[in-house]
C-alpha cells in the first residue's frame, strides 16, 4: 500500500468514527450508565473499523501467484476465497488467496495458518480469550460470561471446546519455561487426587515446585513470593515424575543444591524421586506422618479418649524437636490387648520405620526446607478439584488431559500470552 492510500484510509476511519460521535454524543445531562454503554458502543466500532480497514492490504496473492502445497509441489493462485472471521471485535468477512495443487488436487489458503487461525475461523486472540476463560469455568458457562464482560465475541460450546482442546495440546507439547533460578531454597512436592471420567474415577497426579516461606502471609504478595510452578497428568506415574524432575533441574543452576523432596508416603512417588531426582532430601508431610501417629494413638489409649490425645500431642511435639527415635521407640514396647491392636501396630510400626528416614523434622526446618506438603495439597484443589469435579461432570481423559496441562500453565503464569499456541488441533 502506498502512502496516499493509507492516508485515505486513514481518514475514511476518522471520518466515519466522528460521524458516529456526533451521532451518539449525549445532550444535557446524562447518566453514568448510558455514558460508559456508548464509549463501549463506540470503542468497538472503532476496533472494528480498523480492523476491516487494514486486513485487506495483507491479502495480496503471493509473488510469482504460487503457494508451497503440504505434499511439497506449488500450488497455482486460482482467485480469493470468501471467510468470516472471528476476531475480539466481533466477525468480519474477508478474502484471502487460494491456491490449488495439480498434483494432490488440494486447495488451501495460506493466510489461515499464517494468521494462526482456529476452530470455528478464531483470530488467536478469540483463542486466548475462550482458552483462558475455558481454564477456569465450565464450558457451558462460557457464552454467559462472554456477554456478561460485553465480548461482541459468540461462539458454540463445541467450537470453544475445540479452541481449548487445540491451545492445552500445543502448551503441552512445548510447556512454558518456569521461574528463573534465584539461588533460594526449592522444594518439590507431589501428590494424586481423583478425577470422575466417562469409565470411572482416575487418579490425577499433580506437582509443584516452589521456594518455601516459613508461615508465609495468605496474601497474593507473599502466594507470588513462593514462584510456584505447576504440572498435570492423568497418564502414566513415572513419565510425569521424570517432568516434574526435569522442570527442578531447570530451578538449581548448581545440580549439586539440595531439593526438598515432598510425599505423602506413597511408593511411586519415593520411587520417582530415586530414579530422577540427585542430591534431594526427602520429607514425609509432617501431617500424613500424624494421621498416623492419631491412628496408633486411639488404638493405644482408645478412641477419642483423654490418653490418646495426650499422646498424640507429646509425639507431635517430640517429632518436631527430636525426629522420630521416641515415637519409634513407643510403638515397639507397644504391649498390644488385642489381635486388632496388633494389626494396628504392625501397620502404623511398619510405616514409620519404613519413613524414618524422611521424619528428620528438626533438621529439615534448621535448612529452611518445608516439612508440610500443604503447597501441593492446594495444587491438588486449585489445578484439579476446582475445575474438574464439578456437579456432574465426566471427563474423556483425552479431552482432559490439555485442559490440565493448560490450567497448569496458567497457574504458573497468571499473565501467559496464549495467542502464540493459537492455530488449530
Amino acid at each position: 500500500m502506498d502512502e496516499p492510500e493509507k492516508q485515505a484510509r486513514i481518514q475514511r476511519i476518522t471520518e466515519r468514527v466522528a460521524e458516529r460521535l456526533k451521532q451518539e454524543w449525549p445532550q444535557g445531562k446524562t447518566h453514568i450508565n448510558d455514558i460508559e454503554e456508548m464509549a463501549e458502543r463506540i470503542g468497538r466500532e472503532v476496533m472494528h473499523e480498523i480492523t476491516r480497514e487494514v486486513l485487506p492490504e495483507q491479502t495480496e496473492p503471493k509473488p510469482g501467484n504460487q503457494s508451497t502445497c503440504a505434499c511439497g509441489a506449488l500450488a497455482r493462485y486460482r482467485g480469493h476465497h470468501a471467510l468470516e472471521l472471528v476476531t475480539r471485535h466481533g466477525r468480519l468477512r474477508v478474502r484471502r488467496p487460494y491456491y490449488h495443487c495439480g498434483r494432490c488436487g488440494k486447495g488451501h489458503c495460506p493466510l489461515d495458518e499464517a494468521w494462526g487461525l482456529g476452530p470455528g475461523n478464531t483470530t488467536p486472540a478469540v483463542q486466548d480469550l475462550v482458552a483462558g476463560l475455558a481454564a477456569l469455568l465450565a464450558y457451558v458457562q462460557l457464552p454467559t460470561v462472554l456477554r456478561r464482560v460485553g465480548s461482541p465475541v459468540r461462539l458454540g460450546v463445541k467450537t470453544m471446546e475445540q479452541i481449548t482442546q487445540a491451545v492445552g495440546e500445543r502448551i503441552e507439547r512445548a510447556t512454558p519455561r518456569g521461574p528463573a533460578p534465584s539461588g533460594r531454597p526449592i522444594a518439590a512436592a507431589v501428590d494424586g487426587v481423583m478425577v470422575p471420567t466417562r469409565a470411572g474415577y482416575r487418579e490425577a497426579r499433580c506437582g509443584v515446585i516452589y521456594e518455601p516461606e516459613w508461615n508465609p502471609a495468605r496474601t497474593p504478595a507473599a502466594e507470588a513470593e513462593l514462584r510456584k510452578e505447576y504440572l498435570g497428568t492423568l497418564t502414566e506415574r513415572d513419565p510425569f515424575m521424570a517432568a516434574v524432575c526435569r522442570r527442578v533441574e531447570l530451578r538449581r543452576p548448581d545440580p549439586t543444591q539440595t531439593v526438598g523432596a515432598l510425599g505423602d508416603g506413597a511408593a511411586w512417588i519415593w520411587e520417582g524421586y530415586a530414579a530422577h531426582l540427585p542430591h534431594r532430601v526427602e520429607i514425609l508431610d509432617f501431617y500424613h506422618a500424624l494421621e498416623h501417629v492419631s491412628i496408633a494413638g486411639a488404638a493405644m489409649h482408645g478412641e477419642g479418649s483423654a490418653e490418646a490425645a495426650a499422646w498424640r500431642k507429646r509425639m507431635k511435639k517430640n517429632l518436631l524437636r527430636y525426629g522420630p527415635g521416641t515415637l519409634l521407640r513407643s510403638l515397639r514396647a507397644w504391649q498390644t490387648a488385642s489381635e486388632a491392636a496388633a494389626e494396628v501396630r504392625r501397620q502404623q510400626l511398619g510405616y514409620f520405620e519404613r519413613n524414618a528416614h524422611r521424619m528428620n523434622y528438626p533438621t529439615y526446618l534448621k535448612r529452611g526446607l518445608p516439612i508440610g506438603s500443604g503447597a501441593v495439597e492446594g495444587a491438588c484443589k486449585h489445578l484439579v478439584a476446582d475445575r474438574f469435579k464439578g456437579a456432574g461432570m465426566r471427563w474423556n481423559p483425552a479431552t482432559a488431559e490439555p485442559v490440565l496441562h493448560l490450567r497448569a500453565a496458567l497457574l504458573t503464569h497468571p499473565n501467559l500470552d496464549l495467542r502464540p499456541y493459537a492455530g488449530t488441533a
